[in-house]
């Protein structure tokens, strides 16, 4: 009987505040893991797909604060889903 091997990926988030040195820190990891035969996909949140790319736009431009905290909120969330559908999911599948 023959076993096959799923190669699945690995999902890795960095968290902290505005400044905190993630961008930095990524980078370092991105380039350590690739370095080491790893293929890396690198996003960020809100982005990471197109359409939650343009959402961001809407967020950082402060065009979504006239609509209170809970609009705002949801076009998180709607970026964050877009972004795991477009772009996580599909690289998990792959072994990204």
């Amino acid at each position: 009987m023959r076993h096959e091997t799923i190669k699945t990926g690995k999902l890795i988030t960095f968290e902290g505040g505005e400044g905190a040195g993630k961008s930095t820190q990524v980078s370092i990891l991105a380039n350590r893991l690739t370095q080491s035969g790893h293929q890396v996909i690198a996003t960020r949140e809100p982005g990471g797909s197109p359409a939650a790319e343009e959402i961001r736009e809407v967020l950082l431009s402060g065009k979504a604060k006239p609509f209170g905290a809970f609009a705002e909120a949801l076009l998180f969330s709607v970026a964050r889903q877009d972004h795991v559908d477009a772009v996580i999911n599909d690289a998990l599948a792959k072994g990204s």
